[in-house]
């Protein structure tokens, strides 16, 4: 049975945003919405909590269908203005994803969206509840360039890596990266090209190269995403790399669960044991639970411990409820997340991937540009810039050749 009284865990405030992020909405989530809010809340702190976990679209809709006359006029006020800001930057993105898609398949260029708005309209139903990112779009390695060059035809530069990618360069980058990124300055969009789901191939290599599809309507018009086990377990994963920092993650995956047979969750959970992927699935559900108070259709959680599991429920527990709930990106923990990304996995190939992916990262390429044939010569550099980068009160502008410091904030 689903213990929904969280009363002794978490501040009254962030019940209210835990309540505020599940969909679909019952009449007992509605209810647990109107007796958080009577309470006596700090309803500024409730705003900097939904903001931080990205869920201000969702979460106003939710708070203004269940309260519509009980909550301050001030708090409406100031959440209506956020995200109605955020609800038509998510429509301008559908659009331009259609653009782009439409762009890619008359040039027969086969593309899948993930996450962003594609997302939104597949776990809810609507392509403006979610809080909008970037544009992500997923090809095929082959066509990587090609791309490319539509997408200057769009109006967009590439972005990161802003470095000039010699053959050395560019060889390391497509091993140990999954994308670019692009920027419209006319659109003011950021998109990202992906030739693969995962930084490390150890997560995507037993998948196949393009993976099942299903077309999702965004109104304005209809493209290709994940298929939706090939989504969901995609979102397990993809939070898991990333410590579930932000709680609309953790929203996509209770919606999503929502919609689901006994079926549907069993033919996930096949493919996360084909694949080495179970320790990621089961975090997401137990964090699911412990959060939102959704579990799928008949699950039962294995008995024995995992290692794996643990440390990732346990990373998006302590990283979730830190500093008040709001705990900011840049205030993550830096050694604590390099050592938890160390140790998703204990085989020699992952670990050799993150250090390899980590001495010779792209930033330093840009800011000293050394020939391929002193291409090793990066990893002496990157602890000199890494501290420079986190630490940019121990560097002066006179350390950047052109004078500036703005290279070492990415």
């Amino acid at each position: 049975m689903v213990q929904r009284d969280q009363d002794r865990t978490f501040a009254s405030e962030f019940q209210l945003a835990l309540a505020c992020a599940r969909w679909p909405q019952t009449d007992l989530d509605r209810l647990e919405i109107r007796r958080l809010a009577s309470r006596s809340l700090n309803w500024e702190w409730f705003e900097r909590i939904i903001q931080r976990n990205q869920i201000v679209p969702l979460a106003y809709h939710n708070l203004r269908e269940a309260l519509p006359d009980k909550c301050p006029a001030e708090v409406f006020d100031s959440l209506r203005e956020r995200a109605m800001g955020q609800v038509s930057r998510s429509m301008s993105q559908a659009a331009e994803l259609v653009r782009i898609t439409e762009s890619l398949k008359s040039a027969g260029v086969e593309s899948v969206a993930l996450k962003g708005v594609s997302l939104s309209a597949a776990a809810y139903g609507n392509c403006a509840l979610r809080s909008p990112g970037d544009i992500d779009l997923l090809v095929s390695a082959s066509d990587v360039f090609d791309v490319e060059r539509i997408l200057a035809d769009l109006g967009y530069a590439r972005h990161e890596p802003r470095a000039e990618l010699t053959p050395k360069r560019l060889k390391h980058y497509l091993r140990y990266h999954k994308h670019f990124t692009y920027f419209s300055e006319a659109k003011a969009l950021p998109v990202e090209l992906h030739w693969r789901l995962f930084d490390r191939i150890s997560f995507s290599e037993e998948a196949a190269e393009f993976p099942p599809t299903m077309p999702v309507s965004l109104g304005c018009g209809v493209v290709s995403t994940l298929s939706r086990s090939e989504l969901f377990l995609y979102l397990c994963v993809h939070g898991a790399i990333h410590g579930w920092t932000v709680l609309k993650w953790l929203a996509d995956i209770a919606a999503l669960l929502s919609g689901m047979t006994t079926d549907d969750f069993g033919l996930i959970a096949t493919l996360a044991s084909q694949r080495g992927l179970m320790a990621e699935l089961l975090a997401a559900v137990m964090l699911v639970d412990h959060f939102l108070a959704v579990e799928p259709p008949n699950f039962e959680p294995p008995r024995e411990s995992n290692p794996a599991v643990e440390r990732i429920v346990g990373m998006a527990k302590r990283l979730l409820t830190a500093k008040g709930y709001c705990l900011e990106i840049h205030q993550l923990p830096r050694f604590a997340m390099i050592f938890y990304d160390l140790r998703l996995r204990s085989s020699y190939r992952y670990r050799s991937e993150g250090i390899w992916r980590a001495l010779f990262y792209p930033a330093d390429w840009y800011l000293i540009g050394l020939p391929d044939a002193l291409f090793p010569l990066y990893a002496a550099v990157r602890p000199v810039s890494w501290l420079l980068r986190h630490f940019p009160h121990a560097a002066t502008r006179r350390h950047l050749p052109d004078g500036s410091s703005r290279h070492l904030s990415s």
